[in-house]
This record gives C-alpha cells, structure tokens and sequence, in this order.
C-alpha cells in the first residue's frame, strides 16, 4: 500500500505524463491543419533536374498504358454493402494535373499517373486485367474449362466488381482457379468475392 507521499509523486507523474501527451496531439493537430509549405529550392533545383534529364516530352509510355482498354467504372468507384466507399480514384483526381507540382519528382508523378487509368484491359487473346479497382491488379486468364484467376485483389467488394466488370465484356466462365502470386493481403484478401 502507498503512503501519502508516494500516492502524490505517482499522482504527479500521472498528470505530466498526460499533459506531455495533450502538448504534443495539440500540435499533431497543428501540424497537419496548416497550409501546404512550398518546396525548398533544394527540391525544386532536384525536381528541374530530373525534368530536364528524362524525356518527358516522350508519351510513349502513356499510350501504352492504355492499350488493350476496353471498359471501365465512373471514377473506379467501388461501394460496400451499407453504401460505404470501398475504393475510388476519384481521390486521385489530383493526378489529372499534366505537370507535376514542385514538391513532387516528376518521374513518381507521371508513374502514379499511369497507375491511375483504371479498368479492364485486353492482354493478349485470353488474358485480362482489371487495373486501378484496388492496390493491385487482377488478371483473368480465360481457360477451355473456366476462368483463372490471378490475384484477386485486397477487398470481397473490389475482386467482386473486378469480376463483374469482367462479366460485362466477356462471357460468363466459372472461376475453376485462384492462384495467389504471393502472401500480400493485396493479392489474395478479395478471394471470397470471386
């Protein structure tokens, strides 16, 4: 049992504790409720840089990102059961911005931006993807006796509307397989929805 003194100190400790902790939320939410800061000149000199050694003027790799596109879903909007967004780049729309801005490296920004185009997408004859529902994509491979499916994505709700945007274009196979690439939740959570 504590004595009176020894009850105070703890009591003490306690309260320092918790005030240390109200200080450093209080300015958590300072932190983060404050106007975006403009990049230093060192990532600005950095970024330039970048721009001017890469070929940015070269669009190659953007046409490329949209061969084989065949369909897809209004903002790659995904929605659960009580109407909850699941998933939707419309939260990406940013990307839409052809330059990026001066905080960002130019070469993440246009990777991002063709990870951006979402939908199904013709591989080569029997092979799909559907890009840009979820973290990672799904690829459906049409077999004599059903369809494969490879890495069925993060969320029951994504690999579902994966498979019904599939549905829409390609005939209906049966699902005769599910082959995870590897143990990321990503590439194997959405299984029950296929």
């Amino acid at each position: 049992m504590m004595n009176r003194s020894e009850y105070l100190r703890s009591f003490a400790r306690r309260c320092l504790i918790l005030a240390i902790c109200a200080i450093l939320v209080g300015n958590a939410r300072i932190a983060t409720s404050a106007e975006p800061k403009a990049a230093e000149a060192a990532i600005q000199a950095a970024n330039n840089s970048v721009r001017s050694s890469l070929p940015f003027s070269n669009r190659d790799d953007y046409r490329d990102a949209e061969r084989g596109f065949i369909g897809t879903l209004p903002d790659a909007l995904v929605t659960g059961a009580n109407g909850n967004i699941v998933w939707s780049q419309k939260d990406y729309s940013f990307l839409d911005r052809e330059d990026s801005p001066a905080t960002v490296n130019p070469s993440l920004w246009r990777q991002a931006q063709l990870n951006h185009r979402h939908g199904l997408f013709k591989v080569v004859d029997g092979i799909y993807q559907v890009r840009g529902l979820d973290a990672s994509n799904m690829t459906l491979v049409e077999s004599a006796s059903g369809l494969i499916v490879v890495d069925p994505l993060l969320s029951i709700e994504t690999a579902k509307a994966a498979l019904d945007l599939y549905y829409q274009y390609r005939p209906r196979r049966p699902v005769t397989a599910v082959i995870y690439t590897h143990s990321h939740g990503d590439h194997y959570g959405g299984v029950k929805g296929v």
